[in-house]
C-alpha cells in the first residue's frame, strides 16, 4: 500500500480509479435513482475539476498526470460515440465538453506545472466551480433573460453568475495557493488582475459552441493571468486597457454591421490577445485589413447582392469569419509575447508568420470583393475555361491584382511599424516575399474551394452554391466537395497557408 501512494505511478493508478468512480456514481445516480441528466454533469464537472487540482500537491512529475488527461480525453471521446456515460453525456444538444475538459487541463499541466501552478489551478477551478452554476442559475430561472450568439442559448443571468464566480475564484485562489507556492501577492493585485481574468472568462464561456467552454474558459483564463502576473507594470496596465478599448471597437463594428454580435464578441476576444499582447507593430496591420475589407464590402455591397444567393456568408462577418482570418495570426502573437524569453532570436519569426496570415487573409478579402466587379467572366484556377461569376476557384484579372494590392499595402504596414515602433529593419526583400505569401494563399483559397469545399444545388432554382439553404429548400443536396470544408475552413486554411510561408520566408531572408 505504502508503494501505491508514495510513487508517481502508484498515485497516478488512485487517481485514475478516483476519476473512474465518480464516472460510475453520476452513471448510477442517473440509471437507478432518476436524477437528471443536468445535474449529474454538474457533479461530475465539480468532483473531478476539483480532485484534478490535486495533482500538484501529491505527483513529482506532470507525466503521469498528463497520461491522465491523455487517456480521459480519448475514453470520453469513445463514450460519446458509443453513447456510452449517459451519466456525463446525456445531453438535450450535441457537446464534446467532457474530451474538451482533460484537453484543456492538459494544455495547462504542459504549460504552468513548473512556471506557475497557482494559474494551472486558479484557471481550472475557474471551469470546475463557474461554469456549473452558471448552468444552474440559467436553468433555475422562471423567466431567464436568454439571448443567442451561436447556437447555444445563454441567459443574462447565467452569465452573470459565470463572471461572479469567475472572479472570486480567481481572486481566492490566486491570493492562497500563490503564498502555498511561495510566490505571494497583495490583495489588491489578486482583486484587479482577478476582475479582468472574470471578464475574459464570462466572454469566453458566451461564445462557446457544443462544450467549446470547457476549453476556451480555462485557457483563456490561464492567457490572462499569466500575461498580467508575469508582465511588467507598464505592460499590465497595456492589457487592461486595451481590454476595455476592445470592447469600443467590437462594439462599433456590431452597431455599424459590419460584425455580427457572434463576430464582435469573437473580435473582442481576439482583439484583446492581439492588442494587448503585442505592440503597436502588431495592431496596424490587422487594424488596416479590417478597415479596408470592411470599406470595400461596403461600397460594393449593392453591386454584389446578386452574389449572396452563392457565397455560403456575405456582409457582416461572424464569430467563425473572425477567427478563420485572425486564428493564426492571435496564435502568432501568443507566441511572440509568452516565447519570446525563451527564444529571443526568434522574435521576427513569429512576426512574420502573423503577417504572412494578415496579409493572406487581406488578399483573399479583396480579391473576392474587388473581382466582383470584374465585367469579364472569372477564369477557373483548375480547368483555365470560363465559369460563372461567384463560381468557387474562379479568378479575374482584376481581382488578382486586388489581392496582391491588399497583400503588399499588409507588407508595407508591417515593415514600417516594425521599424518605427522596435528599431528592427525588415528588408523590402522580404515586403515583396510577404506580398507573395498573401497571394499564394490567397491562390490556395481558391484552389480548395475549387475541389474539395461544399456546393450545393438548389432543387428549385438549380443554382450551384455554397449555402445549405436556398429558395426556402432546407438541407439541399450536395453536389460536390465534402459537408465539413466550409467556407470557414478554406479561409483558416488560407491564412495558415500563409502564416506558414511567412515562418519559412523568415528561413530563407534571416
Amino acid at each position: 500500500m505504502d508503494f501505491i501512494f508514495s510513487t508517481d505511478w502508484g498515485l497516478f493508478f488512485v487517481f485514475t480509479v478516483g476519476i473512474v468512480a465518480i464516472l460510475g456514481v453520476a452513471d448510477f445516480l442517473l440509471k437507478k435513482l432518476n436524477v437528471h441528466p443536468h445535474t449529474t454533469r454538474r457533479l461530475v464537472h465539480i468532483l473531478v475539476g476539483c480532485l484534478v487540482c490535486v495533482a500538484p500537491f501529491i505527483f513529482e512529475s506532470q507525466y503521469p498526470v498528463l497520461l491522465v488527461a491523455l487517456i480521459f480525453t480519448i475514453m470520453n471521446f469513445l463514450a460519446i460515440k458509443m453513447n456510452l456515460l449517459k451519466g456525463i453525456h446525456e445531453t438535450d444538444r450535441i457537446s464534446y465538453g467532457t474530451v474538451y475538459f482533460p484537453i484543456s487541463f492538459f494544455i495547462l499541466v504542459c504549460w504552468f506545472w513548473h512556471k506557475d501552478p497557482a494559474i494551472l489551478l486558479t484557471a481550472m477551478l475557474i471551469m470546475a466551480l463557474a461554469d456549473p452554476v452558471a448552468s444552474w442559475v440559467g436553468e433555475s430561472r422562471k423567466k431567464p433573460l436568454l439571448f443567442k450568439i451561436l447556437t447555444d442559448k445563454k441567459s443574462l443571468q447565467g452569465t452573470s453568475a459565470m463572471f461572479l464566480v469567475s472572479f472570486v475564484v480567481a481572486v481566492l485562489s490566486m491570493k492562497i495557493f500563490r503564498g502555498i507556492f511561495d510566490m505571494p501577492i497583495p490583495w489588491i493585485t489578486a482583486v484587479t488582475f482577478g476582475f479582468f481574468a472574470a471578464i475574459f472568462a464570462a466572454g469566453a464561456e458566451t461564445i462557446s459552441h457544443k462544450g467549446t467552454d470547457n476549453l476556451m474558459v480555462p485557457i483563456g483564463a490561464g492567457v490572462i493571468l499569466d500575461a498580467l502576473y508575469s508582465g511588467t507594470p507598464e505592460f499590465q496596465l497595456h492589457l487592461m486597457i486595451w481590454m476595455g478599448i476592445t470592447v469600443v471597437i467590437a462594439y462599433l463594428a456590431h452597431a455599424t454591421k459590419a460584425l455580427s454580435l457572434s463576430g464582435a464578441m469573437g473580435a473582442w476576444l481576439l482583439g484583446t490577445v492581439i492588442f494587448g499582447l503585442g505592440g503597436t507593430e502588431w495592431m496596424i496591420p490587422i487594424i488596416i485589413f479590417f478597415a479596408c475589407s470592411t470599406l470595400l464590402t461596403k461600397l460594393g455591397k449593392k453591386h454584389k447582392k446578386k452574389l449572396e444567393t452563392i457565397f455560403e456568408k456575405t456582409g457582416k462577418r461572424d464569430i467563425f469569419q473572425v477567427f478563420a482570418n485572425g486564428g493564426v495570426a492571435m496564435i502568432a502573437t501568443m507566441c511572440w509575447h509568452f516565447l519570446s524569453s525563451t527564444w529571443p532570436n526568434l522574435e521576427i519569426l513569429w512576426y512574420l508568420i502573423f503577417l504572412g496570415a494578415i496579409a493572406a487573409a487581406t488578399a483573399d478579402t479583396w480579391g473576392t470583393e474587388i473581382g466582383a466587379f470584374s465585367t469579364h467572366k472569372p477564369i477557373s484556377i483548375l480547368t483555365w475555361k470560363h465559369v460563372p461569376q461567384g463560381t468557387s476557384g474562379g479568378l479575374t484579372i482584376i481581382g488578382t491584382t486586388g489581392a496582391f494590392i491588399g497583400s503588399f499595402l499588409i507588407a508595407i504596414a508591417g515593415k514600417f511599424s516594425l521599424q518605427y515602433f522596435t528599431n528592427i529593419e525588415m528588408s523590402w526583400t522580404a515586403v515583396w516575399v510577404i506580398s507573395v505569401v498573401g497571394l499564394i494563399g490567397a491562390l490556395v483559397d481558391s484552389f480548395l474551394g475549387a475541389t474539395v469545399q461544399a456546393q450545393y444545388q438548389c432543387p428549385t432554382c438549380k443554382k450551384i452554391t455554397e449555402k445549405t439553404y436556398h429558395c426556402e429548400n432546407e438541407d439541399i443536396p450536395l453536389v460536390s466537395g465534402h459537408r465539413v470544408i466550409t467556407n470557414d475552413i478554406v479561409n483558416l486554411s488560407n491564412t495558415l497557408a500563409g502564416g506558414l510561408l511567412g515562418g519559412l520566408a523568415y528561413l530563407l531572408l534571416f
